[in-house]
């Protein structure tokens, strides 16, 4: 089946990899700074990107109403079974250093009706800007900075904005989902 897909340019990817958000260490999560940031931002609704950002939160007995992983880490498979604590809503195709331009779509349906886990064949770093444009104002988005710890994202009118303008920018391509790897 042919995709059609938004793929990051390599003028993007330093953009990219600067945290959009609040940023909380792996030492401050352990210090529990992680849900002191979250209360002071009054937040409700929570969408975990990445398998160790998720798994992070659930031992932390912070349940996100979202959770897109791919069942990896840097590229490794991430050993946890992140399916023993979230049930599957969405089965999804998204090949590395692209986001396909029905994700905003799916992310938000999986959200809307029930939440849960949304298990991506290829990759899941990119599918923060997809999850900013599905995702109401006050919601938070959180993912890995590798290394480093959590970035938090308050969902708001100026960071849409610039999710779109990122995804925008991006050049579309098409692809066969048969070359997306497991």
């Amino acid at each position: 089946m042919r995709l059609k897909a938004f793929k990051v340019g390599e003028e993007l990817r330093e953009e990219l990899r600067r945290p959009w958000g609040l940023v909380i260490t792996d030492d401050d999560v352990e210090a529990g700074k992680l849900e002191e940031a979250l209360k002071n931002m009054n937040v409700h609704t929570i969408v975990t990107v990445g398998d160790v950002t998720t798994h992070k939160f659930l031992e932390r007995g912070l349940m996100p109403r979202l959770a897109i992983v791919d069942m990896k880490t840097l590229r490794e498979a991430y050993h946890i079974d992140l399916r023993k604590h979230m049930k599957v809503v969405r089965e999804v195709v998204n090949p590395p250093g692209h986001i396909v331009s029905t994700m905003v779509e799916e992310i938000s349906k999986a959200f809307e009706e029930e939440g849960g886990l949304v298990v991506v064949r290829g990759e899941e770093d990119l599918l923060v800007i997809p999850s900013i444009l599905a995702l109401p104002e006050g919601a938070v988005v959180a993912y890995g900075q590798p290394g480093i710890g959590i970035v938090l994202i308050k969902v708001d009118k100026d960071i849409k904005e610039k999710a779109k303008e990122l995804l925008t920018s991006m050049r579309e391509v098409e692809l066969d989902d048969a070359t997306v790897p497991y």
